[in-house]
């Protein structure tokens, strides 16, 4: 999991869809529908082999069952993201 980056073009997504619906990320992912908003915007920023492979119904269901893990590990990756753009 480590290795997984969110790219600048999900970020700025993200962080659009988050403004626009005055959400947090632990409010959004608290909400099954948002949850898969979410989830959405992550699976369209995927190689496309990885989707075809690992279908945005799946993750949708994955990232609603492992909300906690799933916020978590967005919010590392936003993190790591915005220190990496910093150096």
């Amino acid at each position: 999991m480590k290795q997984f980056e969110i790219s600048n073009s999900v970020r700025k997504e993200l962080s659009n869809y988050l403004n626009t619906h005055n959400l947090s990320l632990k409010a959004a992912m608290d909400n099954e529908t948002t949850n898969g908003e979410v989830a959405a915007i992550v699976h369209a920023g995927l190689p496309a082999m990885i989707r075809k492979i690992y279908s945005l119904e799946k993750m949708k269901t994955f990232f609603w069952t492992k909300k906690d893990l799933m916020m978590e590990f967005i919010n590392m990756r936003l993190d790591a993201g915005d220190k990496k753009g910093k150096n």
